[in-house]
């Protein structure tokens, strides 16, 4: 070999040397780029991955409303001095030690009968505070018979009043209560001829043409909230309601009050007694109390939406009793078959518009999911699972009114009650998430008033 070729090739190991020096060098910066940036189709429960799957609040807050501005992180519960909390528990042993003394059981210095009485006193003891007990027992349960009989007598009185009311006997009475009573009654007269609907609409699929006005099964209910509004109702309540015909009527509360009136509440959240991790079947059904926290049903709502236009109205407050609303012209369910999709369009209000958030992030128009019916946009996996409610789930979520009912911040995946465009969602100090108090969701036909 020659010195030139011996040369050259001595400089190509020595180069090859470093090179592999350098990359060894380089490997943990490799390592914990890779790391920095997961794989989330295989790392699917990571926590990182799931947060890629919520939009990113806006970067700038917006600052409308008497306190927007000032609440940019969430003060930490103030707790009383050390002199606050020593009082604080002293003052339960000093009342203690009062009671004991007054029943005798400290410093009771009285002093003691030295006789004690023998077993045959005290039987007889025994025997006459018996009798005596039992006697007051006897006298109580005349007294309760004879009040039992005087509140009978009295809902006889309010029971022929109310068929009077509801035979339309002219009786002084409110209006209200004369509409409410036509209510009840188209109630009695369904309950009689409920098992009857089925039938009817069996012969009608079995008929094959067309069914003349008079064979049709006529409405006993009001169509929805707004048309009881019409009515001249204005109580807020639970109504029995009838969108469609030929179908079963249901229970609905009523939302008389608000912005006109008239709205069909399908959604609330206020104390977290309802867990909204429910099945497709539950969501479908609905669940929870008219009262307090409830789901209306998805079969209810696309009963409610199915004709005309309706407009959805979403109510938020946060623990600071914030409130704020986001309206959509355009509000519809579609039925099971079409998975219950969504449509929320031409938004205006002062909570932002989470619906439509971005392209990644669109609820609009998004098919309904649950953890055991896996209907959204996320190829990897399933958002209801993953945040644990029923939603319109794109990829995943700028919005969830269904989550977990946190009291304020909680730490975690991003499973709470999300508005992505409130004004706040972290504490900026300990970067723990932010949900909501209340959560309210209705709908209401346009040109109902």
């Amino acid at each position: 070999m020659s010195p030139v070729r011996r040369s050259v090739t001595m400089r190509f190991w020595s180069y090859r040397k470093i090179l592999w020096i350098t990359l060894l060098l380089l490997l943990p910066d490799l390592e914990s780029a890779v790391s920095d940036n997961p794989d989330c189709s295989d790392r699917r429960e990571d926590q990182t991955c799931l947060e890629q799957l919520v939009a990113m609040p806006p970067p700038e807050s917006n600052c409308d409303g008497t306190q927007g501005c000032k609440l940019h992180f969430l003060h930490p519960e103030e707790q009383p001095p050390p002199e606050e909390l020593k009082e604080l528990h002293q003052e339960p042993n000093q009342e203690f030690k009062q009671t004991l003394k007054q029943s005798g059981g400290e410093g009771n210095t009285k002093p003691q009968n030295p006789k004690s009485k023998s077993v045959g006193e005290r039987l007889n003891l025994l025997e006459s505070n018996l009798q005596s007990v039992t006697s007051v027992l006897h006298t109580l349960q005349d007294e309760s018979k004879v009040n039992l009989s005087r509140i009978e007598d009295r809902l006889n009185s309010l029971v022929v009043l109310l068929l009077g009311i509801l035979s339309g006997c002219e009786l002084p009475c409110n209006e209200s209560v004369q509409k409410l009573s036509a209510l009840e009654s188209r109630r009695l007269k369904t309950l009689e001829t409920k098992e009857e609907l089925p039938l009817t609409v069996k012969n009608v699929a079995n008929m094959g043409s067309p069914v003349d006005s008079s064979e049709r099964t006529e409405r006993l209910f009001p169509r929805d909230c707004a048309d009881i509004y019409k009515q001249g109702i204005r109580d807020n309540g639970i109504y029995t309601i009838q969108p469609i015909p030929l179908r079963h009527p249901f229970e609905a509360y009523c939302d008389m009050v608000t912005d006109g009136g008239g709205w069909t509440v399908f959604q609330r959240r206020q104390d977290g007694t309802v867990d909204f991790n429910r099945t497709w079947q539950e969501y479908k059904q609905g669940f929870g109390s008219f009262q307090g926290e409830h789901w209306l049903g998805n079969e209810h709502l696309h009963s409610l939406t199915r004709l005309g236009q309706h407009t959805l109205r979403i109510e938020l407050e946060d623990w600071y009793s914030v409130k704020r609303h986001a309206n959509y012209r355009k509000f519809k369910v579609a039925s099971e078959q079409n998975k219950y999709r969504l449509t929320a369009r031409e938004y205006h209000g002062n909570a932002g518009n989470a619906l439509s958030y971005s392209r990644n992030y669109n609820h609009d128009h998004k098919y309904f999911t649950t953890h055991d019916s896996d209907n959204d946009n996320y190829p990897s996996g399933n958002c209801g699972s993953y945040y644990g409610s029923g939603w319109w789930f794109d990829t995943c979520l700028a919005a969830n009114l269904n989550g977990k009912y946190y009291r304020g911040r909680y730490s975690g995946v991003t499973s709470g009650i999300y508005w992505g465009t409130w004004y706040i969602l972290t504490d900026k100090r300990t970067n723990q998430k932010y949900s909501f108090k209340k959560v309210e969701m209705k709908t209401r036909i346009m040109n109902s008033q």
